[in-house]
């Protein structure tokens, strides 16, 4: 399981198209799409790529009208950016009318282990983590539906009185619940002159392992990269490969002149192989995050495979080890995925040779002594350096193998 961050438009399109309402928040990834910014209108302008405190920062237009953000635009538009270490550039934004407030609140939901924890605060907006002590909370086990009784509990101001306001939580509440989020933050929920209440700024992150079951709540959806991250070809097919298939598909370079290259299968064991590395003291040479699970085709593992010895074989250093390895397999057919590593592999062998490439294998399961022994005779046959286990050996005793 990994957590996704999506962007602000994003969590409050899906939300307003659930309960049937259409949202009016305008996103700008060109400069020509402030045109669809209304005359005689007030806004409020904001970069929308993942980091917040957008007010502290400065990086917030307020009360602008049509000709004020083009004007604001035009000075934030692309522009370098240091976020909290990270730089990157601005170039995707989040326009939307002005609300004029008279109160703000809090309100969050995020999976915890006891269950899904709900906050609220009758003090939300900007200065929320100053005023901390005024959230409450309560835990929803995962196979419990919140209760009225539950929620008048939690926002224990007069405000719970509104039938309006408690309306939006319940609905918050099944968005959450039934759109595959991690968590989602509303700060703050604001009610205007005339007792409306709105969403004013949203923060959320979904479980990617549920992109198979929130297909059609998803539709559209864009998964955005960190800020200050830019994809390369490499990944870019990959994510494109991951889009065609049942399977999961995922490539994050880490370090472009590393010499431990991975393929990993599963999300839980890619991270297991990948902290067992740090602990073995090759953080340093760890080029990439990868995952390769979910039972992928022949043809697509060999697509995948192809990609990462493209960018493994532009890496001119020599004494390289990639590395195939995971957990036992329930359902992933390990000798058709070696089939497919076996196809990319005989299209380069003369540059693996050359790069003095070693293989180190631990996978197991389903049509496990096949699989094993045909990866086995193809190292063999193409002359690759390989230690080759299975189930027999414990998923990280491979990567005690490795000799830097």
């Amino acid at each position: 399981m990994a957590q996704i961050s999506i962007r602000e438009y994003d969590v409050k399109h899906m939300f307003y198209k659930k309960i049937w309402k259409s949202y009016s928040g305008i996103q700008i990834k060109e400069k020509t799409d402030i045109e669809k910014i209304q005359e005689r209108k007030k806004y409020v302008i904001k970069p929308d790529m993942l980091f917040w405190k957008r007010w502290k920062r400065g990086l917030l237009g307020i009360n602008l009208s049509k000709e004020e953000c083009k004007e604001w635009l035009e000075k934030y538009f692309k522009k370098r950016e240091n976020i909290d270490g990270v730089d990157g550039t601005l170039d995707v934004f989040l326009a939307e009318e002005i609300v004029e407030i008279k109160n703000e609140y809090y309100l969050s939901f995020a999976q915890s282990r006891e269950g899904d924890v709900i906050t609220f605060s009758p003090d939300g907006g900007v200065d929320i983590e100053e005023n901390w002590d005024s959230t409450q909370n309560i835990i929803v086990p995962v196979d419990i539906e919140l209760s009225s009784d539950q929620l008048k509990k939690l926002v224990w101001t007069s405000i719970s009185q509104n039938i309006e306001f408690m309306e939006l939580i319940w609905q918050l509440w099944e968005y959450y619940r039934s759109y595959g989020f991690i968590s989602l933050e509303c700060n703050p929920i604001a009610e205007d002159q005339e007792w409306n209440f709105h969403m004013i700024d949203a923060v959320a992150k979904i479980d990617d392992q549920e992109e198979y079951l929130q297909k059609s709540h998803w539709t559209g959806l864009e998964i955005p990269n960190s800020y200050g991250f830019t994809e390369n070809a490499g990944e870019r097919y990959i994510k494109e490969l991951d889009n065609q298939t049942g399977a999961s598909l995922k490539m994050k370079i880490l370090n472009q002149n590393a010499r431990i290259w991975t393929l990993f299968a599963g999300g839980g064991g890619s991270l297991v192989m990948t902290d067992t590395l740090w602990a073995l003291w090759h953080a340093d040479e760890i080029w990439n995050y990868w995952e390769c699970s979910w039972n992928p085709s022949r043809e697509f593992t060999y697509e995948y495979t192809k990609t990462l010895l493209e960018e493994m074989l532009q890496n001119q250093t020599t004494w390289k080890y990639l590395i195939i390895a995971g957990a036992i397999a329930n359902f992933t057919h390990i000798d058709k995925t070696f089939s497919g590593i076996i196809d990319a592999l005989e299209e380069r062998i003369e540059e693996i040779h050359k790069q003095k490439i070693t293989i180190l294998v631990r996978r197991g399961w389903i049509n496990e002594k096949a699989g094993l022994q045909i990866l086995t005779d193809a190292c063999m046959r193409l002359n690759i350096p390989a230690i080759i286990t299975g189930s027999d050996s414990y998923m990280t005793d491979i990567l005690k193998e490795i000799k830097l």
